[in-house]
């Protein structure tokens, strides 16, 4: 990868790829100490001024007024091309604004995440032979771990050095929350280790971002012991909330919410004042377990201390409120919710449309969308998705359809979901030739089949008697190489010997061990009952004794489905056999094995021993 690093040089100490940091980094910060020292001795602090400026702000008004005007034009700025201009005015003011300014300049751009277009400025400025001090360069490095390359920010520490400046505990904490952001946070543990060696002190920052990545791997066990060996160290400052609320969060999403509660009132307790992302997460994962009545006591506990539910809180209430099928009590939160000032999102739209939607209820889930269009909220592809998938359910397709073209009107970004529900409408409709036409529409979208809509095609073709249609989708397939499962082998095998195609399910049947793929139960079962539908008992009941040797046992369909095809061809003794290991393997009949059993005993009276033997097992 080509870099451009704002020095125009390398240290001949840069550490090249992520796999030198481990090994190398506490060497290179003793070796560029050493190196500053020796070749530049010792450096005072470079002057605010990037160039020398013959007049001063403390003594011309004009000046004064100027630069207040330039500080809040850099604090206004909305975005990149603004920035951008202002840049170039700044170059071209008599006097210079000092390098606290183009600081400030830069760190508005670094906020709004333009990481390249930042550095590319300072290294405009470098190319012109301004200087900079500790915050530009930190800055560099910052841009640098948000962009994951952490490894080449390690270059600009020891830039720093060469030129005379000391990296400063911003500048670790700066690298150390790179390596998290990049998933390295064992070595951003080692790097903690060694801070004190390296003569920096760790502070809050320096373990809220290791914090902050154990939780976001989900190593919540390792991020509570950060926090005390914290305590231990007595870090000042201390841990804030911010780093309380991601332990709180990760053992939401861990189940362990009473632990979680257990740390909130820890942290009340050390006078650390909780925030609404505390409450928001604690009252969201005791939802999640239905503890409705403690997530009350929590919504009443922060209206008495101030901290008043924003949407995101107003969110998660009417998240619940609807999963548990309470629309109304929902609509009447989003009443209160709109009269409190807080504006509706696309979340609170969705998660009413979403529950109309699993109720059948589609006009009040099409007026919610309309609504939500209305009130400017953009509707994002999973809330297409949901209307979508409402509208199939009760065989409405074409007003699927018209959703569909209106989200590829709209440019959305139709994901597998969209096309997998679609394809299941088609089929449930018995439309599955229109469903496998979507099925290679889906291509022309950059979407690819899932299995999902492999097996839900093949079924719905086989079952409306497309065969030949189904056999030729099938083998292409085949043919273009996809991992197709057992469960599509399935689909084909059943469709095969419903058809008729016996001989050719058989020869497929034998073909799945050389491909890789191990029959299941349902393999067994469909076998079984496409054999019985011949008559070849025999080979039914060696193919459900062979099952077993292969280590699959059969199932209670497995039984009744054998069963059934033995009841019609009178075949008595072997009924009564698999009946009572049906029955001691705690299977039940089911109401066709039944049905089939009750014409047999009608048309059979005399068969007294058949008969005597039901009334024991019946």
């Amino acid at each position: 990868m080509n870099f451009s690093y704002p020095c125009g040089e390398r240290s001949c100490c840069v550490l090249h790829s992520s796999m030198m940091l481990r090994s190398s980094t506490k060497a290179s910060l003793r070796f560029f100490r050493q190196q500053s020292q020796s070749q530049f001795g010792t450096l005072s602090h470079p002057k605010p001024y990037l160039i020398p400026i013959t007049l001063s702000y403390t003594t011309d008004i004009d000046v004064i007024k100027d630069r207040s005007h330039l500080v809040n034009s850099i604090r206004n700025l909305q975005n990149l091309d603004s920035a951008l201009h202002l840049f170039d005015k700044m170059l071209s003011m008599n006097p210079l604004p000092c390098v606290n300014d183009f600081n400030l300049l830069f760190s508005s751009i670094v906020k709004m995440k333009h990481y390249t277009a930042a550095m590319s400025l300072i290294k405009h400025l470098f190319s012109l032979g301004f200087k900079s001090d500790i915050y530009t360069l930190n800055i560099v490095v910052n841009c640098l771990c948000r962009l994951n390359h952490t490894p080449f920010a390690f270059s600009v520490v020891g830039m720093m050095f060469k030129i005379g400046l000391e990296p400063d505990v911003v500048t670790l904490n700066t690298i150390v929350n790179g390596l998290c952001i990049e998933g390295n946070v064992d070595y951003a543990i080692w790097f903690l280790d060694h801070m004190d060696y390296m003569g920096y002190q760790p502070d809050s920052h320096t373990f809220g971002a290791i914090i902050n990545g154990l939780c976001k791997m989900g190593d919540t066990p390792a991020a509570i012991a950060i926090l005390r060996k914290a305590e231990t160290r007595k870090c000042k400052p201390s841990i804030d909330v911010t780093g309380y609320n991601a332990i709180v969060d990760s053992l939401c999403k861990d189940g362990l919410v009473s632990e979680a509660l257990s740390l909130f009132s820890e942290m009340t307790m050390k006078g650390i004042q909780p925030n609404t992302i505390t409450y928001n997460r604690l009252i969201q994962g005791l939802f999640t377990f239905s503890r409705w009545q403690e997530a009350a006591s929590l919504l009443s506990e922060r209206k008495q201390k101030g901290i008043m539910p924003d949407t995101h809180t107003f969110n998660i209430l009417m998240d619940a409120l609807c999963k548990e099928g309470k629309i109304s009590s929902a609509r009447a939160i989003l009443g209160h919710m709109v009269r409190m000032g807080n504006d509706p999102d696309v979340v609170t739209y969705h998660s009413m449309i979403a529950a109309y939607c699993s109720q059948n209820q589609m006009e009040e889930a099409m007026k919610v969308f309309d609504l939500m269009v209305h009130k400017g909220c953009v509707p994002e592809v999973y809330t297409y998705n949901s209307l979508i998938h409402g509208w199939c359910k009760i065989k409405r397709i074409n007003r699927a359809i018209y959703l569909l073209d209106e989200m590829i009107d709209k440019g959305l970004n139709l994901n597998v979901v969209t096309w997998n529900t679609l394809i299941h409408g088609f089929c449930k409709v018995g439309k599955p030739l229109a469903a496998k036409e979507l099925f290679f529409t889906m291509h022309k979208f950059g979407q690819y089949p899932d299995l999902s809509s492999c097996a839900t095609i093949l079924d719905g073709l086989f079952k409306c008697h497309l065969f030949s249609d189904a056999i030729s989708l099938f083998r292409e397939m085949e043919k273009n190489n996809l991992d197709l499962n057992i469960e599509i082998y399935n689909v084909v095998l059943d469709g095969m010997c419903r058809a008729g195609k016996l001989n050719d399910a058989c020869e497929l049947f034998s073909c799945l061990p050389a491909k890789g793929l191990k029959p299941d139960v349902y393999t067994y079962t469909i076998m079984i009952q496409g054999l019985c539908r011949e008559g070849l008992l025999i080979d039914a009941e060696e193919l459900l004794m062979n099952m077993e040797e292969h280590g699959c046992l059969p199932n209670s369909c497995t039984y009744n489905v054998f069963i059934q095809g033995l009841l019609p061809r009178n075949a008595v003794l072997k009924s009564i056999k698999y009946f009572k290991i049906m029955k001691e393997k705690g299977f039940s009949a089911e109401a066709r094995t039944m049905e089939l059993l009750v014409d047999y005993l009608s048309t059979h009276k005399g068969d007294n021993a058949f008969q005597e033997f039901m009334q024991k097992i019946v």
